[in-house]
């Protein structure tokens, strides 16, 4: 148990208390949060640490802030948002700015009882087809995700936050998510040190704490294609050639870029390859009695879990979410005509996941426009509906990066070339390589599809006065 980091529904942490109870008695090396409401969690998270004889590893996704996994926190712009936001700025501007903003990822984390973020993504938007990465990285060249990746890296851990440098050895140039399925990049080693490798080399340089696998075939270090998981060969070369003497902790151990390996089986070939922390185990009880089955004993190991600077006071939420808006704002971009005389819209909404999103891009457009237009076009519909010809059309596309979902629907690409021919403008509320190389028309890119990311858009939709 000693190495492993079962999940914790936030949610059920009170009704499913005496259950994680029971593992940090087994000796679980800690928790990965998923969900739950702020206060609820935080008192169950302190009676777990209290009642552990070590230290608790309590890591989360917080790619995003404390609020993409918990309510109460704050939610923040994707990191390609980020960069975005700050693309004019010096980089003496930049990195005041981001430190303010990854002071404020730590100080929610630290309030809720979370000492390690599963962040940076220091991958590298080298494929714009890649399903997983998109707007979680920062950027498409190692210059610029090792900035960020080491801004975020120095001010987590500057404020007692460990960081998590993931996908190794990078999952930037892959079409394929390494939930679902085995992605392999086939890239020769000097390809792959000069762009994919450059950001790791740099968080090590910056003393990250923690680095994470990627669920990775990379035949250019481990010919046999194994996943870098259970690669000797590429964790050598991440404690070898990078220095890298932090912990070594895996991807989500129930995905399926495992592929045909069982995951308690995986799960032991990953320790024996030099793993230190097998994370999001399906049923810990049983990895561990596999573990124990097969005589694995493990060595002393002890990951350095730093102290959090102020985990009693709440932190200023209301100033974090103004910060929020602000970077939204900011990231805002415009690809083609910035002066948008546009006298009667018409409203195409593509929305990949049919969520039916973009009432607050309706709300702030009718102040502009009393007698707005718009229709929602759904994947069974295989031309868009007549448009009167007075009328500009705007087509806004909802598509995000999420876990298991896979490539771009067929539908929504159909859909896009369909009304390239005729739309005026294209918003992109998510992944914007889906409308990167549309030709002719203007594009707005707002990288995800919060209230202010609406709003700002709509602002440079409403005709001026």
């Amino acid at each position: 148990y000693s190495r492993l980091i079962p999940r914790l529904n936030g949610k059920e942490i009170e009704e499913r208390f005496g259950y994680y109870l029971g593992l940090v008695k087994k000796g679980v090396a800690g928790f990965i949060v998923f969900g739950g409401e702020l206060e609820a969690l935080r008192a169950g998270l302190a009676r777990l640490q209290a009642a552990s004889d070590t230290p608790l590893i309590i890591a989360s996704d917080l790619e995003q802030g404390l609020g993409q996994q918990v309510e109460g926190g704050t939610l923040f712009p994707p990191a390609m948002a980020v960069a975005s936001a700050l693309r004019k700025l010096s980089r003496q501007e930049q990195s005041s700015l981001l430190k303010k903003l990854y002071t404020a990822f730590a100080s929610e984390a630290a309030y809720a009882g979370i000492n390690t973020i599963l962040a940076p993504v220091l991958d590298i938007n080298t494929n714009p087809d890649n399903p997983i990465i998109a707007v979680r990285a920062f950027g498409e060249d190692p210059d610029t995700v090792s900035f960020f990746g080491c801004e975020m890296i120095r001010t987590l851990q500057g404020n007692g936050i460990a960081a998590c440098g993931k996908h190794f050895p990078g999952h930037g140039d892959t079409d394929v998510d390494s939930h679902i399925s085995l992605p392999v990049v086939r890239k020769e080693l000097s390809a792959l040190e000069n762009v994919e490798l450059a950001p790791f080399r740099k968080a090590v340089n910056e003393g990250v704490k923690m680095i994470m696998l990627g669920h990775l075939s990379v035949p250019a270090i481990d010919p046999s294609e194994r996943p870098a998981t259970i690669s000797k060969e590429i964790i050598s070369y991440l404690r070898s050639k990078l220095n890298f003497d932090g912990t070594v902790i895996s991807d989500a151990m129930n995905m399926g870029g495992m592929g045909e390996y069982p995951e308690d089986e995986a799960s032991l070939m990953a320790l024996l390859s030099g793993v230190d922390i097998i994370l999001h185990p399906t049923d810990p009880d049983r990895t561990a009695s596999y573990l124990i089955e097969k005589n694995w004993r493990p060595e002393p190991f002890m990951p350095l879990i730093l102290q959090a600077t102020d985990r009693e006071n709440p932190p200023d939420f209301s100033l974090h979410r103004k910060l929020s808006d602000e970077i939204s704002g900011m990231a805002v971009t415009i690809e083609g005509e910035e002066d948008l005389r546009i006298k009667n819209p018409f409203l195409i909404f593509l929305d990949e996941d049919g969520k039916g999103r973009g009432e607050y891009l309706i709300n702030a457009l009718r102040k502009g426009y009393r007698n707005l237009q718009y229709h929602s076009l759904s994947p069974e519909e295989e031309m868009p509906p007549f448009i009167p010809p007075e009328h500009d059309l705007i087509v806004c596309v909802f598509s995000e990066i999420r876990a298991w979902k896979g490539n771009t629907a067929t539908w929504l690409r159909s859909a896009i070339e369909t009304l390239s021919g005729r739309a005026r403008v294209f918003l992109s509320f998510g992944n914007p390589y889906v409308i990167r190389n549309l030709k002719g028309v203007t594009k707005i890119y707002a990288y995800w599809n919060s209230e202010s990311a609406q709003k700002t858009v709509a602002e440079k939709i409403i005709p001026l006065s």
